[in-house]
């Protein structure tokens, strides 16, 4: 007799909530920062938004804030799906022709930045790992300048075209693409596609590791840090 097995299906992301949960949100400045006060301090710096990757959450991507510029003041944010014992920003495996939860977590911080705009914060930049580097360049793909640049870390575009990637193409706010060469999650394909997308589209700056997997080294961090300097002395001055 003739017996089949299937394939465990993968678990499937839960939507929370359309919004980010402000009550989840981990804000940090990086050691040296003053606090807030009257005169000024961490109030006055523009925002770096830190997103997670698949199945993590808020407080995943805060160790490497003291390794950041405290010309910036941080904003760790939880997905709005949960997946397994953590969160995510989108379905996973990835479907190219269903970018809904994708956009869906794209429209939710976008809400979240006009809100910190509204209180006298503006937001500079993004730092996406794996997941959260997907939504990072999504945010830009709606509106090129909706962000001053982007830190994508071992992630990659949406496989499918959007209607703001031409507008994107003729802002071309810069971009630090780090990742891994043994990465994974991150075949041959999807790196080159990843490359031809971003040097269209942007002023890429990549950081390849090449014995490097899904993760972040030490010097992939340096080259952020860097990256992130490079981009405070670029703010006119208030």
């Amino acid at each position: 007799m003739m017996t089949t097995t299937t394939s465990p299906q993968p678990p499937s992301v839960e939507l929370i909530s359309p919004r980010i949960d402000e009550s989840a949100v981990v804000r940090l400045d990086p050691p040296g920062t003053e606090a807030d006060g009257p005169e000024g301090g961490a109030a006055d710096k523009p925002l770096v938004i830190l997103l997670h990757g698949l199945g993590s959450h808020e407080e995943d991507l805060t160790g490497l804030v003291p390794f950041l510029p405290t010309d910036f003041t941080y904003a760790s944010l939880r997905g709005i799906y949960r997946y397994v014992q953590g969160y995510a920003w989108m379905d996973w495996p990835l479907d190219a022709a269903r970018p809904e939860t994708l956009e869906a977590s794209a429209t939710a911080v976008e809400t979240w930045i006009a809100e910190q705009a509204a209180r006298g914060t503006s937001a500079a930049g993004a730092i996406g790992f794996s997941q959260g580097g997907f939504l990072a360049l999504q945010l830009l793909r709606r509106d090129p300048r909706a962000l001053d640049w982007v830190v994508q870390l071992s992630g990659a575009p949406f496989p499918a075209p959007m209607p703001g990637d031409a507008a994107l193409a003729e802002v071309a706010p810069p971009v630090l693409w780090g990742h891994g060469g043994l990465d994974p999650h991150v075949d041959p394909e999807t790196e080159e596609a990843t490359r031809e997308f971003l040097a269209a589209h942007t002023r890429v700056e990549e950081e390849r590791r090449p014995h490097l997997g899904h993760a972040v080294d030490e010097i992939e961090l340096r080259a952020v840090a860097s990256f992130l300097r490079r981009r405070a002395a670029e703010r006119p001055a208030r």
